[in-house]
């Protein structure tokens, strides 16, 4: 059973044992000195920068153990899901700022099955490095569970900006979609398939860079070792109601890149709408994606250019062979909006279709920001047995989306979003050089956009 302390001593004892902080750190604070009621000791400390304030209130109920975890020393906790918390870190020897994904299997849930979805995860991360996808550093247990460490995104998910703001400019959700897409060409290229796109699993840092979380899902096709999570998963519908491709809802073999083109389709409506496609229950939302049509923008929005209305459509069409074939389609299609955005760019040029391109054909107006590509005024973004006393990864973390609902077509499906530390905005005698570098991608990737509008 934990215990409380009840003195700023024993107090200071705890952050000892927690091993948040080191004994000569710890004995270098006079106790005396501290308030003597434990709550207000614990504020003066949080002030020092000695504790957290998530630590504080751990601490406070006697918890000390579940801490560190490897090299790192849990800070905050971020949110928490069907199948784990995530936490905010801190490596003790290279002072980054991580998140700490930390799996708990559901208790009705079989065991092998939530730890080889939460492992799934770590090789589908690993083996993708783009920088529209949140990046893992590593895998380990702690007390024989498992836990990822993973890239810190100091942001928040489109589900989160929806919740607060309601529906985005066109443009700037076309940006948003096109940075998104440039991460799944990457996947794609590599034979995986995300299953899980919708605005909960697409984080955006300060700078604007968005990026693809929560891999747990993901499948790659292309490797015969992930047979056993497709015996695993036989019989369950994976994915999330508002936005699962029918195919997908259907629990259809040969699942493809197509099913994901359909889920960001469907995260774009929803970005440019502020709603789901589909309205209803969770079994009327899966009828509706199998037989309904998909709602036209242009008639929710009058504003919204029917061309974009169209892609929205296209991308959300019932037949896989009448969607866009390819991320990169995708993206073609959305370059009259997309402007000098260097976000897209950079994505781009880590993808295949950018390298080794020697087309001739150039679209002037994506490299230079002219005045035909950017009718829509892109919005930039500045910078372009239990042992109680054990930290409860499940205690106090506020729910991270429609994670175990009957918004969602699995059961306890999590999605935790992670903040990434961004970085100081580039000073301005920087800027010309990056201006020749964004014009330079944009002119390598041209081509490439050529060629699939004209196929």
């Amino acid at each position: 059973m934990p215990i409380a302390p009840k003195s700023p001593a024993e107090l200071l004892e705890l952050i000892v044992k927690s091993g948040i902080a080191s004994p000569e750190r710890a004995a270098g604070i006079d106790a005396s000195a501290l308030p003597p009621e434990p709550k207000k000791a614990a504020a003066a400390l949080i002030k020092m920068g000695l504790i957290t304030r998530f630590q504080a209130e751990q601490l406070l109920q006697g918890r000390h153990k579940g801490f560190v975890l490897g090299p790192h020393v849990v800070r905050d906790l971020l949110g928490r899901g069907g199948m784990g918390a995530v936490y905010l870190a801190e490596h003790l020897d290279l002072h980054r700022k991580v998140a700490l994904k930390v799996m708990v299997a559901p208790r009705d849930e079989d065991h092998r099955l939530a730890s080889e979805r939460f492992l799934r995860e770590a090789r589908s991360a690993a083996a993708l490095d783009h920088p529209n996808i949140v990046r893992i550093f590593d895998v380990a247990r702690h007390n024989g569970t498992p836990y990822l460490a993973m890239e810190y995104v100091d942001g928040e998910t489109l589900q989160q900006a929806l919740d607060r703001d309601g529906s985005m400019p066109p443009a700037t959700a076309a940006d948003t979609v096109a940075q998104a897409a440039a991460g799944l060409q990457h996947a794609h290229e590599r034979g995986f398939v995300h299953r899980d796109i919708k605005p909960g699993n697409l984080i955006r840092d300060r700078s604007g860079v968005v990026k693809i979380l929560d891999m747990g899902l993901a499948r790659c096709f292309d490797d015969p070792a992930q047979k056993l999570t497709e015996n695993l998963d036989s019989g369950a519908v994976v994915g999330t109601a508002d936005f699962i491709a029918p195919e997908q809802a259907l629990n259809m073999p040969g699942i493809d890149i197509r099913a994901d083109i359909y889920s960001l389709g469907a995260t774009f409506f929803t970005l440019i709408a502020g709603r789901t496609p589909f309205e209803g229950n969770t079994t009327q939302k899966l009828l509706h994606h199998q037989m309904k049509s998909v709602p036209k923008l242009t008639e929710i929005d009058p504003t919204v250019p029917e061309k974009l209305s169209n892609i929205v459509a296209k991308m959300m069409a019932k037949k896989p062979a009448e969607r866009y074939q390819s991320p990169a389609e995708v993206i073609a299609s959305l370059a009259p909006w997309l402007g000098n955005s260097a976000r897209v760019m950079a994505g781009l040029s880590r993808t295949k279709i950018a390298i080794g391109s020697g087309q001739n054909a150039s679209l002037r107006d994506l490299a230079t920001g002219g005045s035909s590509s950017n009718k829509l005024g892109i919005a930039y973004y500045p910078g372009d047995e239990e042992d109680s006393s054990e930290l409860n990864p499940m205690i106090g973390a506020p729910e991270t989306g429609a994670v175990a609902s009957a918004e969602t077509a699995r059961s306890l499906a999590a999605t935790s979003p992670l903040r990434l530390g961004s970085r100081p905005a580039r000073k301005a005698r920087n800027n010309k050089t990056l201006m020749f570098v964004t014009a330079g991608l944009a002119l390598v990737v041209a081509g490439v956009v050529i060629g699939l509008l004209v196929k």
